[in-house]
């Protein structure tokens, strides 16, 4: 069984990645975006355990650098997105 709740926040916080993060620049493209789904189901799971501002960040970094392919971005600033999912973490 699915919980709605969960559903719901890994939803917004798959919004947030591409509106504030988008290292694969797919935000403006038609269609669904499923690029970022196990980002949003793993950082919720962060979110859920108390990670810190720096945990989060050297996550999304490591996929920049890893996975995504796109090291020159692991060193941009990830305070607009922390601070969106600071706001989503306090409505879960």
């Amino acid at each position: 069984m699915s919980n709605p709740v969960r559903s719901a926040a890994e939803e917004r916080i798959e919004q947030a990645l591409l509106e504030r993060w988008d290292p694969l620049s797919v935000a403006f493209a038609p269609g669904e975006h499923p690029e970022y789904h196990g980002y949003a189901h793993e950082l919720y799971n962060l979110l859920a355990r108390g990670a810190s501002d720096t945990q989060i960040a050297r996550y999304l970094h490591q996929a920049e650098v890893g996975p995504l392919g796109h090291p020159e971005l692991a060193t941009r600033d990830l305070a607009p997105l922390l601070a969106l999912l600071r706001t989503i973490e306090r409505q879960m």
